[in-house]
């Protein structure tokens, strides 16, 4: 079982969490499998697996539902979504028999985490990890498929200071140093949009899904290969939006059964104007608005 280096940023009084270094990328101590790193090398994916992929607080819940109701025909469950759609990043990914893992990926028990490796197909995953980390085929013909969710950082840095503790100007800093989960925000979403013209990746923006969410069920659904027709498509999205998502709020809790934490909170565009100062404002058009129209990348602040 590996044994990886940790990180954790001290400002002051201020207290930041403690990070596993897993290939050079911070992974929360509670999310990384002991042997990711090491499984990382030797994992397969198969043709039909989908990723969802983000960089965290950028809608990924809302996408990986939206997948997993593309391939249940519209259908909707009560199951917790993490049973449904697996994090890649803190599972077994290989069967190995080191102690922990098991056989049988249907298991229930909270204790014993399914093994990647033996999920059935089609298998639907989730992960954070950056485009030159995350485990891809060799051949492209065979290679399976990602859906990159992108969100504007001005959002993502509120989202991402409502989940952990509350907004200040020493978060933003290490916010914007990269020094959070799954580093640099930036350099996260511009290794992903490099990649947008690859047949295998849909970048997507979740400001437009927000605005237009039958069109990007369409879109996600084109690319899966799983055809709907517009009333899948229409229901799809109205049992998506955020209003109906927060009426099954157990479903979307971070630790199954406990509620006091979840994935969903607002939900809006634009939300970083109730939390940001003028200068909070400055700082991130410095350091990532401006560095992203030189790659042609642009966003919807509303």
């Amino acid at each position: 079982m590996a044994s990886y280096p940790t990180v954790q940023e001290k400002d002051g009084d201020w207290i930041g969490p403690k990070y596993c270094l897993v290939h050079g990328v911070r992974i929360s101590e509670w999310v990384a499998d002991p042997n990711l790193g090491k499984d990382l090398e030797e994992f397969q994916t198969r043709k039909d697996d989908v990723f969802v992929v983000s960089y965290p607080k950028s809608g990924t819940t809302f996408v990986r539902e939206v997948l997993w109701q593309i391939f249940h025909d519209g259908a909707t469950s009560d199951e917790h979504l993490g049973k449904r759609v697996f994090f890649f990043d803190s599972l077994p990914l290989l069967n190995t028999n080191t102690t922990g893992r098991t056989s049988e990926p249907a298991r229930e028990s909270t204790s014993i985490k399914p093994v990647v490796d033996l999920l059935p197909s089609p298998r639907l995953l989730v992960s954070h990890l950056p485009y030159d980390i995350i485990t891809k085929c060799k051949d492209n013909a065979a290679s399976c498929k990602f859906i990159y969710i992108s969100r504007n950082p001005k959002d993502v840095a509120v989202s991402y200071f409502h989940f952990l503790t509350k907004l200040s100007g020493v978060f933003l800093k290490y916010f914007l140093q990269g020094k959070f989960a799954y580093n640099s925000w930036l350099d996260h979403v511009l290794g992903w949009w490099k990649q947008r013209h690859n047949p295998n990746v849909l970048f997507l923006k979740y400001e437009d899904m927000k605005k237009d969410l039958p069109t990007s069920v369409k879109a996600m659904a084109e690319f899966v290969e799983k055809p709907l027709t517009e009333e899948v498509i229409q229901r799809i999205a109205h049992q998506c939006s955020f209003a109906e998502m927060v009426k099954n709020p157990a479903s979307y809790q971070v630790f199954p059964g406990n509620d006091d934490v979840r994935f969903l909170r607002k939900g809006e565009i634009g939300d970083w104007k109730n939390h940001f100062t003028s200068d909070m404002n400055e700082q991130v058009e410095t350091e990532f608005v401006a560095k992203l129209k030189e790659y042609g990348l642009e966003f919807d602040y509303s």
